[in-house]
């Protein structure tokens, strides 16, 4: 099981992209395997919490280390033109010489959307998902694209150069349980990150003062719940990842190497460490755990 960093949210002294560039280059000196971070516009209702752009973040992420694998956790494919989403995440590919995954999914804050005069109705953003996807992996074959869709149509267009992995750069789609669409969307892809979101916590509300890692960590008796829907409804026999976000921060070593383990042993492929970003003046408590190395090693 791979460890990473989740740096989410993003706000406070993790808006400042040269910290997030900084915690980077530490996480690979640290030794783990990866370094992400979340995809917001508007955290909070009124738009008071700034946040940085992702991908210019992870530009700068993938040109100043050279092992770690990077990505945005999640990106709402919705909320984006899917060529030009394409294009950022070829680039990022082969700045990071094959080091990018992408994560997806709908998008869950309604006010990124409302506030800018899009439609949050979950159908549509379902549907804009669905075809983006299908037009940012024909796009990266290289090949000339037509496309007719619901929402987006594409004429004999053309985008190079092409990412380097191959046949494609893997796709991770965020999952809400208990909910089944989110899981039987991953099954056509490379992994998924499932996550718990209860429904006492309102879409539009601000959710900044919440402890979102405690709320939405799933169980390991979750992850072999997802696996085993998701398992016969898959293609092929690639590799499937799952990625977990939690906690183990905190917890003694016997009780870190306990809830590591059963993870992994209900099928866990990666395990992010959510770190504690959301409150103020943290930036030193993070660098400490960050600096102790991945979790149980």
């Amino acid at each position: 099981m791979k460890k990473a960093v989740f740096v989410a949210p993003t706000i406070h002294e993790y808006s400042d992209p040269q910290n997030l560039v900084d915690l980077a280059i530490l996480t690979e000196t640290a030794g783990w395997d990866g370094f992400f971070i979340c995809d917001h516009l508007l955290l909070d209702p009124d738009g008071m919490l700034p946040l940085s752009d992702p991908s210019i973040v992870l530009g700068a992420v993938a040109a100043v280390t050279n092992k770690i694998i990077i990505g945005a956790m999640v990106t709402p494919v919705s909320r984006r033109r899917p060529w030009k989403l394409a294009k950022e995440f070829s680039t990022l590919d082969q700045l990071s010489n094959g080091r990018l995954r992408i994560g997806v999914g709908l998008g869950g804050l309604e006010q990124e959307f409302s506030n800018f005069g899009e439609d949050p109705d979950m159908k549509i953003l379902a549907k804009k998902t669905d075809e983006g996807l299908a037009i940012m992996e024909q796009l990266h074959l290289g090949e000339a694209v037509n496309f007719d869709g619901e929402i987006y149509q594409i004429e004999g267009a053309r985008l190079l150069p092409r990412p380097i992995q191959r046949p494609r750069i893997p796709v991770w789609v965020a999952a809400m349980l208990p909910a089944k669409p989110g899981q039987r969307r991953a099954a056509r892809w490379d992994g998924i990150m499932p996550q718990v979101m209860p429904v006492m916590v309102n879409e539009s509300q601000d959710i900044s003062n919440l402890d979102m890692r405690v709320i939405m960590e799933p169980s390991p008796e979750q992850i072999r719940e997802v696996l085993e829907f998701t398992s016969p409804l898959r293609n092929t026999d690639d590799p499937f990842d799952v990625v977990v976000s939690a906690i183990s921060y905190g917890l003694d070593k016997a009780a870190v190497n306990e809830k590591l383990q059963s993870f992994q042993d209900a099928g866990t492929t990666w395990w992010l460490e959510w770190l504690e970003c959301g409150r103020p003046d943290s930036l030193a408590d993070v660098r400490e755990q960050i600096m102790a190395g991945p979790p149980g090693d």
